[in-house]
């Protein structure tokens, strides 16, 4: 399946740019840790009560965002590249009840130093997409942009800690 000609081209491809008061390393363990991973992944109102990662290349992603209605919304995924602390890379997808997929995401953070804080360049692509996705896909810059705010509290809040 490639991504349905029903997807917009602008709901294919997803940028974002953040700077966090905070070293690459650090930021890098926010992305990595799946402790830390649950403290800020998902939009606002959402928790990860479901992170499992086991990060090294080919590695198996596991996580379920529970909505603010307790419903669990379970998505699967594998890292692709990882190259501490610079790049990571990964893919990840939802599957339905047949066994399909609902549609897969490549997302490539890119953390780059800048006089002790932290650039981060999220890119996210469509892979592969059914039409009836677009709802998700449509929502895609404001779940991420709500996951990177609490990205960012939580890395605010762990830097005040001193861990």
């Amino acid at each position: 399946m490639s991504v349905a000609a029903a997807i917009p081209e602008a709901l294919r491809r997803l940028g974002i740019v953040r700077t966090f008061d905070a070293p690459r390393a650090l930021v890098w363990k926010m992305w990595t840790d799946p402790a830390h991973v649950a403290a800020w992944f998902g939009p606002e109102h959402f928790t990860m009560p479901v992170v499992r990662m086991d990060v090294r290349p080919g590695g198996a992603i596991h996580m379920a965002m529970r909505a603010p209605d307790g419903t669990d919304h379970p998505f699967d995924g594998r890292f692709v590249e990882l190259d501490e602390p610079e790049r990571l890379v990964m893919r990840t997808w939802i599957d339905l009840p047949d066994g399909s997929v609902w549609f897969e995401v490549e997302q490539t953070v890119r953390f780059e130093e800048a006089d002790g804080r932290t650039v981060m360049r999220f890119e996210a692509v469509v892979i592969q997409a059914r039409e009836d996705a677009l709802g998700p896909l449509g929502g895609m810059e404001t779940g991420w942009s709500q996951s990177l705010d609490k990205l960012a509290a939580h890395v605010r809040a762990v830097t005040a800690a001193g861990d």
